[in-house]
């Protein structure tokens, strides 16, 4: 009862600090609820979609005419295979087009199949049926929405080996396997009818220019007693039945899985990391808070010890209080994150090509919150051991040291700049005091450093090369395909009118790698690729491979692989290792000539250049549309919003990081300047006392806590410098950049240390308010 009483008059007395770590952790758990909710949800309902539409382990396309009996009797015969199912499919080999907006990746048009869901018309759920399709009628994947910019009755064209096909979009659906956004390839459906004309005239039409207008999509389950990773699976059948070595392509379950969520994964893992961090923030306050609080009350802890408290029940109170305000804001954190949480997965659905269905993770946001508090108790009981060092008889001195040193370091006063040196010489005097804001100040530059980081690697060249995406002014789009001597012939018109530096012209395929699947680029120009270690595949017999693909395959410069496409096999040696995002990192590259030893032709209808410094793209666009009239279509960068919807949510994540590091900014200065402001009311009597005004005894207080944020920025902005590039290379190898280039530019340094700077003496300046209220009178009481 006597610890209760107690704890009722903590709570009361340090209401203030009471409040600030209740809003402290509810940030912190609404955040928490949030990010761990919207993952769980995200996954869930991609799950249930796979499920619903019978997804196979491995997704296989593949030409009709190479999906033999013989290689039906193959997959009938495999032990670990339970059964397949084919699909019929119309291949759109030359892509999708909605007004002016286009996707040249290959389609693959089907009759719509069983578990396919409907996305209502307010994009917010599902219909309960899908009506069936008429001639002239198509359903799009939910992902081609944003892609092409399309909605409900607009026309779509599609390109096949039979001609343009123009349909009327009906509605949108949740195909799971391919229906993202950042998924080229798309599956779509199309009336019976449709397909049927479609399917007659690609037949009529088939192997033009190397394209296959008729196939199927073939779906392989796993047996039951198959104990092997989708991944080896798939390897395991291609090595007995050669299916994935003569395929278009494949996808693995889990593959699918992973690029559908990508985005959403990466983003809600750097928000988590985020918001971890904040809660060793808000340790740090409690800590400094609490540490601070027992100097302040040695005599009235002493006083209680003499009335028979011990240690243990004092640092047991003290214990409550903090758990209690935790608490509290948990709880309110907690439930007003379960409305927002539709509102987050609102803003990943259209990149990730389906409605997810929420639901709150309790379970796993509790256990984060357990682990918080644990750490709290064994931090509390760290801090609080000073208690045990209070005695009744030291108490009557406040607690102070027989022998007491301010500081071995004096700053010198000016006379001139009185307010700011004074305030330098009081911060050097009490350095312990304002450690946990130069720590806080640090931390929320950093952070702030890290989303800037994020947004500016998107316009910087060399980030861009490092990451393995290639820095482009230029994006040009060929009416038909062009041979290496045309192509080089509008380099150099591009050479004469301003510049060139990169030329980035390639064709992708899928081949087999030692029986694996991997993504190739055979590169028109393999010297302008940008290599890390050993060079560019300069003969026939060389290839490049990405970091993640030589760890995953364990292989080094100068191995030899095997790299086969339909019955084609030929050896080749790794030359080099280069960066690259295709296919998140999994990926090789090779020059032409290599390509002609496995039978592939490589097409050529698009490609980009990077100019010269300085170089003008609008003067090159114009000699280029001048010079090859309507055979070309050229588009500037900038011009090119297909990156609009991930760039948005960077914004919005450098948002959140801003908004709640410069509001745990305002509760951290507060809780520490009330704090410094009671240990320093006897000195504000004394300067007082010697003629000093309230205006500019507070101008005094804000800039020590501007010279806390100072540190704490250099700090924090060293520590960018060095970690930035390391924490984001292992965060975002998910997406394949394993060599993260943070481009800071002045103003991308600047404006957070600048912020954090102002937000510090501001808050400060607002927090000393009540140095008004303090009077000479205050020298009484010693």
């Amino acid at each position: 009862m006597d610890i209760l009483t107690l704890l009722k008059a903590n709570i009361r007395r340090r209401k203030g600090t009471f409040i600030s770590i209740v809003v402290l952790m509810f940030i912190i758990s609404m955040a928490l609820n949030l990010i761990l909710s919207v993952s769980k949800s995200c996954d869930a309902s991609l799950n249930e979609l796979h499920s619903s539409a019978h997804s196979g382990n491995v997704t296989v396309m593949i030409k009709d005419a190479v999906f033999t009996d013989e290689m039906r009797q193959k997959l009938d015969n495999e032990a670990i295979l339970d059964h397949y199912k084919v699909t019929p499919v119309a291949v759109m080999s030359n892509g999708m087009d909605c007004g002016d907006v286009s996707n040249e990746n290959s389609c693959f048009f089907s009759v719509l199949t069983e578990g396919i869901r409907l996305v209502n018309k307010s994009c917010s759920g599902y219909e309960d049926s899908i009506p069936p399709l008429s001639k002239g009628e198509i359903y799009l994947s939910y992902g081609s929405k944003n892609r092409l910019k399309c909605n409900i009755g607009d026309k779509v064209t599609a390109h096949a080996n039979g001609g343009d096909f123009d349909f009327t979009i009906k509605g949108f659906v949740a195909e799971p396997v391919f229906g993202a956004m950042q998924i080229g390839w798309k599956w779509q459906f199309i009336s019976q009818e449709d397909f049927d004309m479609i399917t007659a005239a690609n037949t009529a039409q088939n192997d033009v220019d190397g394209k296959w207008g008729t196939g199927y999509i073939v779906q392989l389950y796993k047996s039951d007693d198959c104990g092997l990773s989708d991944g080896k699976f798939r390897r395991q059948v291609n090595l007995d039945s050669d299916i994935i070595s003569n395929s278009w392509g494949s996808v693995t379950l889990d593959m699918s899985k992973h690029y559908t969520n990508i985005y959403s994964d990466n983003i809600l893992a750097i928000l988590l990391v985020f918001i971890l961090i904040l809660a060793v923030v808000v340790l740090i306050v409690a800590g400094h808070s609490i540490s601070t609080g027992i100097e302040l009350d040695y005599t009235n802890l002493g006083i209680l010890k003499s009335q028979g408290f011990s240690s243990s029940r004092i640092r047991l109170s003290i214990m409550l209080q903090y758990l209690i305000a935790e608490l509290v804001g948990s709880i309110i954190g907690v439930l007003a994150a379960l409305p927002l949480i539709g509102v987050l997965t609102g803003f990943f659905d259209p990149m990730s090509g389906y409605i997810t269905e929420t639901s709150a993770d309790l379970s796993k946001t509790l256990l984060y919150l357990l682990a918080i508090f644990a750490v709290s108790v064994v931090f509390i009981l760290i801090i609080t051991h000073k208690v045990c060092r209070i005695s009744p008889i030291r108490a009557i001195s406040g607690g102070r040291r027989e022998i007491y040193f301010d500081s071995r370091l004096k700053a010198p006063i000016s006379a001139k700049f009185l307010s700011s040196t004074l305030a330098l010489r009081q911060f050097t005097s009490a350095k312990r005091r304002y450690i946990a804001s130069v720590i806080i100040a640090a931390i929320l530059v950093f952070f702030m450093l890290m989303v800037n980081a994020l947004s500016t690697a998107a316009s910087s060249r060399k980030a861009l090369k490092m990451m393995g995406v290639g820095y482009v002014d230029l994006f040009i789009d060929f009416n038909e395909t062009k041979s290496r001597e045309e192509i080089d012939r509008v380099m150099d018109t591009v050479k004469e009118n301003g510049g060139l530096q990169t030329r980035h012209f390639s064709h992708g395929v899928y081949l087999s790698l030692d029986g694996e699947e991997i993504y190739c680029s055979i590169d028109l120009y393999p010297e302008d690729i940008y290599v890390t270690k050993g060079r560019a595949p300069k003969y026939d017999n060389e290839i490049v491979i990405t970091e993640i693909a030589a760890d995953e395959f364990d292989l080094k410069i100068g191995d030899k692989v095997d790299i086969a496409k339909y019955d084609k096999h030929s050896e080749f040696i790794v030359s080099g290792l280069y960066p690259s995002m295709f296919d998140t990192g999994m990926s090789i590259s090779m020059n032409a000539d290599g390509a002609k030893k496995l039978d592939v032709k490589p097409r050529m209808v698009d490609g980009a250049v990077e100019l010269a410094e300085g170089a003008d793209p609008a003067k090159v666009k114009a000699a280029l549309e001048k010079e090859y009239g309507d055979d070309i279509k050229v588009t500037i960068a900038d011009e090119n919003d297909e990156m609009e919807i991930y760039e948005t949510a960077i914004q919005a994540m450098r948002f959140i990081i801003y908004s709640f590091s410069l509001f745990f900014a305002l509760v951290a200065v507060t809780m520490v300047s009330t704090k410094a402001f009671t240990q320093e009311k006897t000195d504000i009597g004394i300067f007082k006392a010697q003629g000093f005004t309230t205006g500019k005894l507070r101008l005094q207080f804000a800039v020590r806590f501007l010279i806390v944020s100072v540190l704490g920025a250099l700090l924090g902005t060293a520590m960018g410098m060095l970690f930035i590039n390391k924490l984001l290379s292992v965060m975002l190898k998910g997406i394949g950049i394993t060599s993260f280039y943070a481009s800071f530019t002045p103003m991308s340094v600047i404006v957070p240390a600048a912020a954090i700077c102002l937000c510090f003496f501001l808050f400060a300046l607002f927090a000393s308010r009540k140095i008004k209220k303090v009077g000479i009178r205050q020298l009484i009481t010693e």
